[in-house]
């Protein structure tokens, strides 16, 4: 495909989500659009779509309110779809942790939207497979209420007790290694912080200015570690929490 050609889809994509078409010719549309000819116009294009969906995307969300949920059930499922297809992978966990918990906060009056414990595990081990121990714990968590929902409600049985038992076990292990990493993660990063901080305030007491200073190695791994840092302080405040 020339790269015109990658140019005009990507152009009708845009268009099409600009007129909020959230259906499967503009997923086909996006697809196509990322067939590209080499490398770097394949990356390039990737990180501008990631960028206009993401903001695409909180402009639509806005706009849903009043909408009935499968509107809204519709229009996550798309986004998540779009984002996979984007390779966007911590955008597309987004959508589906949304869609799951709109669903669960729903279930009570409308009982085909409960979310199954078996969903929410296999969303749990989804993100934990991603790097994304913090959305994996909620979920286990969600699992692990859902399995309780279950074994009151559902015919009791020696075999199926035994089954939820192993379940619960298993998603609690999930769990417990998620809450580690995310520890640890919350651990490294304050240090991380602590040691740039001293770092700035050794700077601050010498008397003899230092030239070139952003030139310098140190100062770009120090810029680094502030921008991870901000990274992960944005990803945890943007994390949904439980429904």
């Amino acid at each position: 495909m020339s790269e015109a050609t990658i140019a005009d889809q990507s152009y009708l994509f845009l268009n099409r989500i600009q007129d909020r078409r959230f259906d499967e010719e503009s997923l086909r549309i996006l697809e196509l659009s990322l067939v590209a000819t080499n490398v770097k116009s394949f990356y390039d294009l990737r990180s501008g779509l990631r960028d206009f969906m993401r903001s695409e995307s909180s402009a639509v969300f806005g706009e849903l309110t009043g909408e009935s949920i499968v509107a809204k059930l519709s229009v996550l499922e798309f986004f998540a779809r779009a984002f996979a297809l984007i390779g966007d992978t911590e955008s597309c966990l987004a959508m589906k942790y949304e869609a799951l918990t709109l669903r669960e906060i729903k279930s009570p009056s409308c009982l085909w939207l409960r979310v199954s414990h078996s969903e929410w595990i296999n969303f749990a081990v989804q993100s934990m497979e991603h790097g994304f121990p913090c959305i994996a714990r909620k979920a286990s968590e969600n699992a692990l209420l859902g399995l309780k929902r279950d074994s009151l409600i559902e015919p009791k049985s020696e075999e199926y007790s035994e089954t939820l038992d192993a379940a619960a076990e298993n998603v609690r292990r999930l769990r417990d290694s998620a809450a580690s990493l995310t520890s640890s993660h919350s651990v490294q990063a304050q240090g991380a912080e602590y040691l740039r901080s001293k770092e700035l305030r050794i700077l601050s007491r010498q008397t003899r200015p230092i030239k070139n200073l952003d030139s310098t190695g140190s100062n770009l791994f120090r810029e680094g570690i502030s921008k991870r840092n901000k990274r992960m302080l944005q990803h945890l405040r943007s994390t949904p929490s439980d429904g």
